[in-house]
């Protein structure tokens, strides 16, 4: 406990610039961004407690939506229908209308859920055919008269209907079968939502520039959907296009800034373009409404490490590694961090654990080969050196070059 409270410490530094960058001057509602917090931990009735806390001057349509999701999950379906339909007076919103749809069916009420689902399917973007129709939500109805009329009316065209099959080919790893639907759609109308799921399924096959280039594309063909730009910023940071990354999260975080989980993606980001007291302060934006969260800690342990506050870097996953000793990336960034501070033989250690762990990590036996090398140990280096590069690590064979060929 005492380590917890210190790495604590290590954060409050940045709490001050808070605002300034991590949420972009936007005046964001602190209790809502608790509430949304609470709905990630399933902590649906403290969530709606917050939001009935807000003013009601001061309530969006979009708190709305999470106050109505609150009495979803907790069973006060009508309620939940009442909330649904006041947040889609206010603005309309697909997310509400589906919901109160749902909320209706629990209710065995058809005749409005129909209503609901008719205005749902009336936009543009909606769940494919075959989710909705396997709703867990919907089985009360499916078999009821109104539900039947609902579906001889056809709400998807041949498009939506080979979107569908190409997200579940996907899905299924069948990458080739997903692009040939793909490139046929694009050949036939290219748009936005074609070029997103074609950057996704490159971006499965490890085929990076392809997958930015569908990224860039969708993003230019529609730029106010944060989902298109999250996934854009994503795949640009692995052809380390880190400027264009940045632009693309800093523009979902404008359209979705209550999405807590974009400013630890920035975070990520912003460390890969150096700037890392501004990833730290994302972090620590976060850390505000998850304290504890194992994905912020890693990110502020590489972000100090980065940074060259190795120490502090160590404590991190330190107390990662204290709480959860299976993941070996956890490990294997320890050892980083004690690489960089010059210290091979507890690296060397950290590198054991993560192979003992999963001995096909070819990044780990190249690193315990370094470690080994920096002790004096080159027979055995080059031992290790040799089995990364047989697992496909490339840059195991210059060192192999340099000191083990004689």
């Amino acid at each position: 406990m005492k380590k917890k409270l210190k790495i604590r410490l290590i954060s409050v530094t940045y709490v001050i610039v808070l605002f300034v960058l991590s949420a972009n001057g936007q005046g964001l509602n602190e209790t809502y961004l608790h509430a949304k917090a609470d709905m990630m931990r399933e902590q649906y009735a403290e969530a709606g407690e917050r939001i009935l806390s807000i003013p009601v001057r001061e309530r969006t349509a979009a708190m709305y939506v999470t106050l109505g999701e609150s009495y979803y999950r907790t069973g006060k379906y009508a309620d939940a229908a009442r909330v649904f339909a006041l947040a889609d007076s206010i603005k309309a919103t697909p997310e509400a209308q589906l919901y109160a749809a749902r909320a209706y069916s629990m209710m065995l009420q058809p005749d409005k859920t129909v209503e609901w689902l008719q205005k749902y399917l009336s936009q543009r973007d909606k769940l494919a055919e075959s989710e909705l129709l396997l709703d867990p939500a919907f089985e009360k109805i499916e078999h009821s008269r109104e539900w039947k009329t609902l579906w001889s009316r056809e709400w998807y065209n041949a498009a939506d209907r080979r979107e569908a099959e190409a997200a579940l080919l996907l899905r299924r790893n069948r990458h080739t079968d997903a692009l040939a639907i793909i490139d046929a759609e694009i050949a036939r109308s290219s748009t936005a939502r074609f070029h997103a799921l074609r950057a996704k399924v490159y971006e499965a096959m490890q085929q990076y520039e392809q997958a930015y280039e569908n990224a860039q594309t969708a993003v230019r063909m529609r730029n106010n959907n944060a989902e298109y730009l999250a996934n854009a910023a994503n795949v640009a940071m692995r052809v380390k296009k880190y400027d264009v990354s940045l632009d693309n999260i800093n523009r979902a975080i404008r359209l979705e800034p209550y999405q807590l989980e974009l400013y630890l993606q920035r975070a990520a980001i912003l460390r890969m373009n150096q700037r890392y007291d501004e990833a730290k302060s994302d972090i620590d934006f976060y850390f505000k409404y998850f304290p504890d969260d194992a994905k912020a800690l890693f990110q502020m342990g590489l972000a100090e490490t980065d940074a060259g506050n190795h120490l502090a870097g160590i404590e991190y996953f330190t107390i990662l590694i204290d709480n959860d000793k299976t993941s070996t990336d956890y490990f294997i960034a320890r050892a980083d961090a004690r690489m960089k501070s010059n210290d091979y033989t507890l690296a060397g250690d950290d590198l054991s654990q993560a192979l003992d762990l999963n001995p096909t990590l070819p990044e780990a036996w190249h690193k315990k080969g370094i470690t080994l090398y920096q002790e004096g140990k080159l027979e055995d280096a080059c031992y290790f050196w040799r089995r990364a590069l047989a697992m496909g690590y490339r840059e195991a064979a210059e060192y192999i070059y340099k000191f083990c060929i004689r």
